[in-house]
């Protein structure tokens, strides 16, 4: 089988994944703020990818493109904060870098290294981004991180609360200042 068509099949595998991944969460709706507008749009973009069974790149690329615009535009506006906004961009990001083939290999180093770095930081998998399951593991680490900032997005005012208590028992710290 031939490097080409292996390269071809992984795709293929991938977006059918990611296609599944975009079925998951039935029945839930998503309310029109701040991040959770941004996830919808990575699902419609997984969706989108994932519906002819080819990955249009250009029009992947102006989705990633739009999808960047609006996370900008909503952090601007404070509607997100810092650390949801890297880890959305890190997922476009990596979107970005694995939608379109590299036949010359001129990129491969960098997408192999950012691919296994965000497997193993998400999932806490060490894989080499060349081995046949790293496909497989790459869909499932974008589901978990989906998934993980809409759980962060769900339970912001908790953390707010819980930042608040840490910082009554740590106040002996703003008296150091």
């Amino acid at each position: 089988m031939s490097k080409k068509f292996k390269g071809i099949q992984g795709l293929i595998v991938f977006f059918c994944f990611i296609m599944m991944l975009s079925l998951a969460l039935p029945g839930q709706t998503v309310p029109k703020k701040d991040g959770y507008v941004l996830l919808d749009d990575l699902k419609q973009i997984i969706q989108e990818a994932s519906k002819s069974g080819r990955w249009e790149v250009e029009k992947i690329y102006q989705l990633l493109r739009d999808s960047m615009t609006e996370a900008r535009q909503l952090r601007e506006q404070k509607q997100i904060d810092g650390p949801f906004f890297v880890r959305y961009q890190r997922l476009l990001q990596i979107m970005k870098m694995t939608a379109a083939p590299d036949p010359d290999l001129i990129m491969k180093p960098i997408i192999n290294r950012e691919v296994e770095n965000f497997i193993n930081e998400v999932l806490g998998e060490e894989v080499k981004a060349s081995q046949p399951e790293a496909i497989l593991l790459l869909g499932l680490a974008f589901r978990d991180e989906i998934i993980n900032l809409r759980i962060y997005l769900d339970n912001r005012e908790k953390k707010e609360k819980l930042i608040k208590e840490w910082n009554e028992k740590m106040s002996w710290i703003e008296e150091k200042k």
